[in-house]
């Protein structure tokens, strides 16, 4: 069979971390700020390209700088990957441990290269490098937030550059005796470099697709919740609103509705300012929200509006989730706060004639309590 030259895979791999760097700089200029780690990225797969360039210039270029520098790209390149799966994750990076051992690395290879002319001596200690990096990067990306296919990708990535990594060191015997020879035909290293090319690759494909899947994760966010308390928009809740009615008819389950009201807002704003106003909204939907059940549907419909839907709760079991809120909010007072109540509707469909139709019925018969809780004095709870 016959091999390829070693340095067209390297030369390949300088291209393709161009190529990616490029990519990932543009990604990194369009992306929210939030979405940390591009950056990192960019220059990472871009040193790591750099140095497969100086390596394939070996005999040609001085082995101060086909060697020596071209594995201190490789390393920092790679320790890059690292930090900007740190930035990623919402981590505070560590350089200067890591920085000071790829200091001592470089000083090693020095000496292999210069004083005993060992290459599997080379070879071993740039593999171990390689088994750390790839090892934690491949803990961070499973760590990853959102979950899915993006991070699997790329953890598997990594945990193919750190099984290629350890079968060069178990082969290491096999490896070209020749002083100071990379550029062998050998079938192991045929399989590294060509690993080496593929991986910067892979690896920009995986940061890319997760990156992409946090930014429609962050879209999504923003689409269907309010952007002052984090509770979802009418649109949204309309949407989870009508799974949760068509799954009460066929079950023939019950499903309540609340409606509330912070009592004189406007006063609120007009004596305190809207500033104030502002965290008084926040509040109610922060300590409401935490009344709740997780299947419970949480919404703010406008101003001081707000609407939860109750799946399979009854009539009793819903006016006492709405007297919590209430009590909570009445007598639990936030000192930066002035003090403030609340008006609650409640309403729930049975599936009994008379009853609503539809859900905007049923938040129709809801507001209808409310306004009833309103005109008989506030700060009160009406079915």
């Amino acid at each position: 069979m016959e091999l390829i030259n070693p340095r067209t895979f390297l030369v390949v791999a300088n291209l393709l971390g161009m190529l990616c760097a490029l990519v990932l700089w543009v990604q990194a200029r369009s992306f929210p700020d939030d979405i940390e780690g591009l950056r990192d990225w960019a220059l990472a797969v871009l040193l790591i390209g750099w140095a497969a360039g100086l390596a394939s210039m070996r005999n040609i270029l001085p082995d101060a700088v086909s060697i020596i520098a071209a594995n201190g790209m490789l390393l920092f390149g790679q320790f890059l990957l690292v930090i900007g799966l740190q930035r990623y994750c919402g981590r505070k990076p560590f350089w200067r441990p890591t920085l000071d051992a790829i200091g001592a690395v470089l000083i090693v290879l020095a000496w292999l290269t210069y004083g005993s002319h060992s290459y599997q001596g080379r070879i071993f200690i740039m593999a171990l490098a390689h088994i750390g990096f790839f090892s934690f990067g491949a803990l961070l990306a499973w760590q990853a937030a959102p979950k899915g296919f993006s991070n699997r990708f790329l953890t598997v990535v990594f945990l193919l550059g750190v099984a290629v990594a350890i079968w060069r060191v178990v082969t290491l015997s096999a490896a070209v005796d020749a002083a100071d020879e990379i550029f062998d035909y050998d079938l192991i290293q045929q399989v590294y470099l060509g690993m080496f090319s593929l991986g910067i690759l892979g690896l920009s494909i995986g940061f890319i697709m997760l990156a992409n899947e946090r930014l429609r994760v962050e879209l999504e966010f923003m689409a269907t919740r309010d952007p002052m308390t984090s509770a979802l928009n009418r649109r949204a809740f309309f949407s989870r609103a009508a799974i949760e009615w068509a799954r009460g008819v066929r079950s023939h389950r019950p499903l309540a509705v609340i409606t509330s009201d912070i009592d004189f807002f406007k006063k609120v704003n007009d004596t305190h300012g809207h500033h104030i106003g502002d965290l008084v909204i926040k509040d109610y939907a922060n300590r409401s929200a935490q009344m709740l059940r997780l299947p419970d549907i949480f919404a703010r419909f406008g101003g001081e509006e707000f609407v939860v839907l109750l799946p399979e709760t009854g009539l009793d079991e819903a006016k006492q989730v709405a007297e919590r809120i209430r009590q909570e909010i009445e007598m639990h007072r936030e000192k930066a706060l002035p003090p403030y109540t609340v008006s609650l509707g409640v309403a729930v469909a049975q599936g009994n004639p008379g009853q609503a139709a539809d859900i905007e019925a049923l938040i129709a018969e809801a507001d209808a309590a409310l306004y009833r809780a309103k005109q008989r004095g506030r700060n009160r709870v009406e079915i």
